[in-house]
Order: C-alpha cells, then sequence, then structure tokens
C-alpha cells in the first residue's frame, strides 16, 4: 500500500520522543534502530567542546562566522573555499532554503523512495512535485529521470549515498544528470548526509565540482555520522554566486551560539572518526549476516550505518512488525512511509553488537511465532 502524503508528513526516524509518549518508556529505556544516527553518540572533543564554550550563550551567534566556514572547507577538501560554504540549522533549513529561489508553480523531480522534507520544502514555496520511481534495487535510472523533466522544472531533489536503501551511486551517472540539469537552467540539488560512512564516498562525492557548476548544491550535517542530531549544524556547498543569493534569504541567527565551536572539535577528533567508520563496519557485516540467516528477510547491500530489509514472509508487514518490536522496547522505521515504498520494507540502525544481538533475536521470535 503506498504511503499518503498524511504519514510521509509525519513520519521520521529519531522519534523517540513520540515513541516514548505512545508506549510509556522512558526514552533512556528505548531501543532506537528507526533513526540513522552514529549509535556511538557524539564525539567526546565535541562534548567537552559544550563545556568549554557555554558562556557564550549570552552573546547573539556570529552572523557570518567566516573562520568556521574556512573549516568547513578544509574538512570538505575538493578544491572547496569559504565563499562556496553556506551554514544552516541542520540539513533542513537548507532542503527548504533552495527552494525559496523559486517563483510559484515551479516543478520538482524527485526519484522515489527519498525523503519526504524535498517533498515538503517544494509544496512550501509553491511548487509541485513529478516522482520517478526508482527500480527494486535503487538504481539510478537517468534516461527515464530526464524524460520527466518539463518546461517548468526549476530543481531536482536527489540523496547520495541513498536513503532508505544506503545504496552509493557513482560520480559519473550522477555528473550526467548535473550537466543535463545545468543547460536546462535547473538546480541540481544533493544531500551527502551519509557520504562519511561511505568507505569510497570521498570517491564519489560531487563536493568539488560546485566552482564548475553552478547549478549544483550539495547538501551535508552533522547530525548522522557525528552523533549530533540536537545540535542542528549543516552546511552546503556551491557556487559562491549561488551561495550570495541564498545569504539574501536566510533567517537571521538561525545557528546557535554554541554549534560552530562544537561541529569544529567534532571534525577534529580524528581518533572519533576512525573508530566509528572501523565500528560499524564490522558491526554492519555482521548484522547483515545474522538477519539474512532469518527466513522471511532480505538485507539490502548498504554502504551507510543503516540496512533496508524486505520482509518476504507474506504474513508479516512493515507496520505489524514496527508494533511487535514496540512491545519489546526497541524501536525501527516502518518504510511504508516512504513515498514509492509498501509495507514490506523496514530500516534499521547499525548499533553496538549487544543491541544488533538483541533485535536479531526478537525477530526471529517474532517470525518463529507467525509460521510459514
Amino acid at each position: 500500500m503506498p504511503a499518503t502524503r498524511e504519514k510521509r508528513f509525519v513520519s521520521h526516524g529519531g522519534d523517540i520522543w513520540g515513541f516514548s509518549r505512545k508506549h510509556n518508556i522512558p526514552v533512556e529505556e528505548v531501543l532506537e534502530f528507526s533513526g540513522p544516527i552514529n549509535f556511538m553518540g557524539p564525539p567526546p572533543k565535541a562534548v567537552e567542546a559544550v563545556k568549554e564554550h557555554a558562556r557564550l550563550i549570552k552573546f547573539y551567534p556570529d552572523p557570518n562566522p567566516v573562520e568556521f566556514k574556512k573549516t568547513l572547507a578544509d574538512y570538505v577538501g575538493q578544491g572547496i573555499k569559504a565563499e562556496n560554504v553556506l551554514i544552516g540549522n541542520g540539513s533542513i533549513e537548507l532542503i527548504y532554503m533552495i527552494t525559496e529561489l523559486f517563483e510559484q508553480n515551479f516543478d520538482a523531480i524527485i526519484p522515489v523512495p527519498s525523503f519526504s522534507e524535498y517533498e515538503k520544502a517544494t509544496l512550501r514555496s509553491g511548487g509541485k512535485i513529478t516522482f520517478v520511481q526508482l527500480p527494486a534495487d535503487f538504481s539510478l535510472e537517468n534516461a527515464k529521470i530526464k524524460e520527466a523533466i518539463s518546461p517548468d522544472t526549476k530543481i531536482m531533489c536527489l540523496c547520495n549515498p541513498h536513503s532508505p536503501s544506503g545504496r552509493l551511486y557513482k560520480k559519473p551517472e550522477i555528473m550526467e544528470l548535473v550537466e543535463f540539469c545545468q543547460k536546462k537552467d535547473i538546480i541540481f540539488s544533493i544531500d551527502e548526509n551519509y557520504i562519511e560512512f561511505a568507505p569510497d564516498g570521498q570517491q564519489h562525492t560531487v563536493a568539488g565540482m560546485v566552482q564548475k557548476y553552478e547549478n549544483l548544491f550539495v547538501i551535508r550535517s552533522v547530525t548522522k555520522f557525528y552523533g549530533m542530531a540536537g545540535l542542528r549544524l549543516g552546511y552546503a556547498l556551491a557556487a559562491s554566486s549561488l551561495i550570495e543569493k541564498l545569504e539574501t534569504i536566510r533567517q537571521p541567527w538561525s545557528i546557535n551560539g554554541l554549534a560552530c565551536q562544537v561541529t569544529q572539535a567534532a571534525l577534529n577528533d580524528q581518533e572519533f572518526t576512525t573508530t566509528t567508520k572501523e565500528t560499524i563496519n564490522k558491526n554492519k557485516e555482521q548484522l547483515t549476516n545474522d538477519l539474512n540467516q532469518i527466513k522471511g528477510l532480505q538485507v539490502y547491500p548498504s554502504t551507510t550505518n543503516f540496512l533496508l530489509i524486505k520482509l518476504t514472509n507474506p504474513n508479516l508487514t512493515s507496520t505489524s512488525l514496527k508494533e511487535q518490536l514496540a512491545k519489546q522496547r526497541i524501536l525501527i522505521r516502518d518504510c511504508s512511509t516512504f513515498m514509492g515504498m509498501d509495507n514490506k520494507h523496514i530500516r534499521i540502525t547499525v548499533r553496538s553488537t549487544k543491541d544488533n544481538n538483541q533485535l536479531v533475536e526478537k525477530i526471529k521470535q517474532i517470525i518463529d511465532c507467525l509460521g510459514n
């Protein structure tokens, strides 16, 4: 059953607060597999920076933190300069901000399934959406996507690595779409929120192409890899001409006074970065193997910290599995709320070995009770 707009627009992974209220479970006791956030939490150096810079909350935030933009540019590499960086209140502000450039009744192309906020941002700015269904393996069908473009198309939205599948698209196939869009004066907005998790992420990011392609808008955040969802710090990479336009429409002081200092500390915590990649890759491999041993599950390959799972047991739906796991204080992502997906897919975040084993055992018990 396709997701309704109402379901898509109220559902996100990581809503432990709503889950806690609904099931009367203390937040601290929720085993959270729904939000694709680093289970290891924020880097120790970031936590220290919160304490160190707490005194700054009495001041307005810096409206133009040029030093921090330079830090982000150096972190991204790829020839990025400070003038190519735009800071936002999480990636969400940037997703919405880019659609504000267009006059009403514009068209947006969104390959689905995908993040529902691309759709919401378009509608909020008076646009309409053309959805392009991705194939079963979530690969890009560039010819099909190009055919969906109309004279009213002003923006195309894509995420890489893809959510909810975890598939990493190759740089050449993305740049084919970027170039096609540039010729038609279409903004190509690409969400790289999970790029740090992907082993080949640096090879396939298109961040370094923003100076050559003025229609390219690359979105990132520190929410996922650095486990700082509550901090709300995102950044976009684009040509300086596009950045200048967006700076004129942004809301003042949307970045809190601690965000820049804490994020800078997080980016400099190399030990955390190394440990995260090693731990998640190892745990993901084991979790994938364990889940594939359960009859009725099909795990998709993923380059990120989450796994998309197809439920092949005819007696099990994503919604019913979510509800049954909720009784065990476990929260997973029901993918029936994604446009272009049905109630036979779930998404789970890779966590510690102990947590992963507990999830696997509970799913086994549920499926065993269903029989064949």
